[in-house]
């Protein structure tokens, strides 16, 4: 009989447990607290996808932010050169400290993964494909 009693309570502590994760305040629901690479329990909130794309240039940039710090997923992110026209494609990324340039590739159909590592805290950020040694010839950014 103890060993029912156990139960009971470890399925009600499970239960208590789970409702609190779910009654999250309201005050907190912008911060993405977790494993930015495995958690299966967070929302869809924490989650971003940019997908900036002009002639010559495309990207996908896909991650999930861990507080406020953006990880992007090599494994779905990446930047590709659409034209044979021999220029680089580069993808750039603009927060509210500055710009940097993420990735380069050149040759139609050449295509490299992204990755940002070490970004700093921020509160969010845009994407940008450019096309060309500069920034004179680039996509409006996206959010």
């Amino acid at each position: 009989m103890g060993g029912l009693t156990v139960k009971k309570l470890s399925a009600s502590l499970i239960a208590a447990l789970a409702l609190g994760m779910c009654a999250t305040p309201a005050a907190h629901a912008d911060r993405c607290i977790g494993d930015p690479v495995y958690d299966p329990g967070s929302g869809g909130q924490c989650y971003f996808a940019v997908a900036p794309a002009m002639t010559g240039a495309e990207a996908t940039v896909k991650g999930k932010w861990f507080d406020r710090l953006p990880f992007i997923d090599p494994q779905l992110s990446y930047l590709k050169d659409t034209a044979d026209d021999g220029q680089d494609a580069s993808l750039w990324v603009r927060w509210e400290a500055g710009e940097k340039e993420l990735a380069r590739v050149s040759g139609a159909g050449a295509t490299t993964e992204v990755r940002w590592p070490f970004a700093p805290s921020m509160d969010s950020f845009s994407a940008r494909v450019c096309v060309g040694p500069d920034t004179t010839n680039c996509s409006d950014w996206r959010t």
